[in-house]
């Protein structure tokens, strides 16, 4: 039997919409109206019981996002042209994370509360399953992504609790389908990277070294990205490697993100609590490709198109002193970097590309606000610096359904 989580939720509409066109002003909230009529039911899954059936799931070309009320998240699904939102299933987790499979009919959520598990929502059956790793000794899942369509690469450690730097986490694969798991080519690593169609993963690995100094406490880390193909037999490349003092608290080669054509990688390096800088390096070489400074309170968030042609990330322009926010789109086969008008300072929670590449989606919030109490905006990207955002109302950690 699966572990199914998901129930049956109902539809809302709220208000008239924002109209036909997508980039228009930027609109207030959206106020609340009567509830819509109900949409098809869905094809139950194989092993599903039936209370099962008969599920809500999210149109194609809408934005699922998680939204927030009275200490409750559920995902919702918003139609980027009318704003009109239907909620799809109540969460019994406060996300962290989502990550979205090859095809795009998966989302694999990581729950805020550290331990072995991890949550699947699959946008054709509307239904929530928990997947866990808990058989394989891990205590606490750190980061993850999708190997294929249905199954992820995950990383997990054996202890318990958040490290800063995850010296013990191992990759392991986990079958979102019938929740089989087995380590990953007894790789060690973290923050695992995939472009399924080119056959290439790029990770990240700590070791720890000895004292900084006699009687310091502050010990050497040494960081290191690795890029590697999925054939059987396939050996670590090594694409780049710092050494640094775990006093300082930084990360060189955070969360990559491989495109989808394996060609590229994007990293972010952070250490303090305003400053990040982004590099796109090549995925064969490690030959840093572009170098973006920005200010934003060391909020990294980046999305490659899904043709793999360019990356979105978000800056703060260091001249202005974080009191605007601009999106960015970097081209890096050109080696053009692109950015918005200049708009109303918010932290930038979650980028998100529609299939075709004419539509970017991002969750913002206040400076004080928590990251799934974020508005939904969207933008067109081929006209980037004179297009204003659309607000389509509450919604963070977007993703677009094919």
């Amino acid at each position: 039997m699966r572990d199914v989580v998901g129930r049956r939720a109902g539809r809302t509409a709220l208000g008239a919409g924002l109209g036909a066109a997508l980039i228009v002003a930027i609109a207030l909230l959206c106020s609340a109206g009567a509830a819509g009529a109900s949409a098809p039911a869905a094809a139950a899954p194989a092993g599903a019981t039936s209370a099962h059936l008969g599920l809500i799931v999210p149109a194609s070309g809408s934005i699922v996002v998680v939204r927030r009320s009275a200490g409750q998240d559920s995902l919702w699904s918003v139609d980027p042209v009318t704003a009109t939102p239907t909620q799809l299933v109540n969460l019994p987790f406060r996300p962290t994370r989502v990550e979205q499979s090859p095809g795009g009919r998966r989302l694999a959520y990581l729950p805020s509360t550290a331990g072995p598990k991890v949550y699947v929502y699959d946008t054709r059956t509307g239904t929530l399953v928990r997947r866990s790793l808990a058989a394989r000794g891990v205590k606490v899942v750190d980061s993850l992504t999708w190997l294929s369509s249905t199954k992820l690469l995950v990383a997990g450690k054996s202890t318990r609790g958040v490290a800063f730097y995850p010296f013990a986490d191992r990759l392991y694969v986990l079958n979102a389908v019938t929740g089989a798991s087995a380590r990953y080519r007894a790789l060690s690593g973290t923050e695992p990277s995939v472009a399924p169609a080119a056959g290439r993963l790029v990770y990240v690995h700590f070791s720890e070294g000895g004292r900084v100094a006699s009687g310091s406490s502050a010990r050497w880390i040494t960081e290191r990205l690795y890029r590697i193909k999925l054939a059987a037999g396939a050996k670590p490349h090594l694409l780049a490697s710092v050494k640094y003092a775990d006093d300082v608290g930084i990360r060189l080669f955070h969360d990559p993100r491989l495109s989808p054509s394996g060609a590229y990688v994007i990293t972010s390096t952070t250490g303090s609590d305003i400053s990040v800088n982004y590099r796109v390096r090549s995925a064969a070489t490690g030959k840093v490709r572009r170098t973006v400074s920005t200010e934003l309170l060391g909020n990294d968030v980046t999305a490659w198109s899904n043709q793999g042609d360019r990356v979105a990330l978000w800056s703060m322009p260091l001249a202005d002193n974080t009191n605007t926010t601009q999106l960015l789109v970097y081209n890096p086969a050109g080696n053009v970097l692109r950015g918005s008008a200049k708009l109303s300072k918010v932290v930038v929670t979650g980028l998100a590309w529609s299939s075709n590449g004419d539509v970017l989606a991002c969750s913002v919030r206040g400076f004080t606000s928590p990251d799934d109490a974020a508005e939904l905006w969207t933008i067109a990207p081929a006209s980037l610096s004179s297009s204003v955002p659309t607000d389509l109302g509450a919604g963070s950690m977007p993703v677009f359904v094919p």
